[in-house]
């Protein structure tokens, strides 16, 4: 398998050097989005690859040659941690374009929910979900929990990196390109309208 060959690489030339690039589980006719923890992980190797620190990248033909979308890799990550300045409605608006889902309790990989000042959130990339305790503006403590009794693990000093969960980032540009196509292709009007509105 890629992951095993990726590894055996990493062991000759070192860990951070090597990436594993999925490909999406999905074909395009079928309607379907990838798994969030797939997209994930195409964001997480194209941040990699954008460091220099990569030299070799495994992925299969059907990755190699299906399209990457142009997105600006700068706005398609999130950083917490501790001490941080951020509005805890800012990240939660942030949180939705990257495709997670609002929910009133956290069980699955792309699910987030507020509870008075403290946030949880399952990143697609992550073990455990995170638990982000907010003091008005600023980040006074991440830490891991556990799914099963919502309980927290252990105190995360280090930063915490949040990837998207879909790869089309629905900003303004997209939504309004989505109501152009509808317009021009009324074949796929049922579909672009879905966009068009988030």
């Amino acid at each position: 398998t890629k992951e095993e060959l990726s590894q055996e690489i990493a062991s000759w030339v070192g860990k951070e050097k090597v990436i594993n690039f999925p490909a999406w589980e999905t074909l395009p006719h079928e309607k379907l989005s990838p798994k969030a923890d797939t997209v994930a992980a195409r964001f997480k190797a194209l941040n990699k690859l954008k460091s220099n620190e990569v030299k070799i990248v495994v992925c299969s033909i059907r990755a190699f040659l299906q399209p990457i979308i142009s997105n600006n890799l700068e706005t398609s990550l999130i950083q917490v941690r501790s001490g941080k300045l951020i509005q805890m409605q800012d990240l939660t608006t942030q949180l939705i374009r990257f495709g997670f889902s609002k929910s009133d309790l956290v069980e699955r990989r792309g699910d987030f929910a507020v509870r008075g000042g403290i946030l949880d959130i399952f990143p697609a990339d992550q073990e455990h979900p995170i638990r982000i305790d907010f003091f008005d503006d600023e980040i006074e403590e991440i830490s891991s929990f556990s799914i099963s009794d919502q309980r927290s693990i252990e105190r995360l000093e280090q930063e915490v990196n949040i990837f998207p969960c879909r790869e089309l980032l629905l900003d303004n540009e997209i939504k309004r390109r989505a109501k152009e196509l509808g317009e021009e292709f009324p074949a796929i009007k049922s579909l672009t309208e879905k966009v068009a509105e988030g």
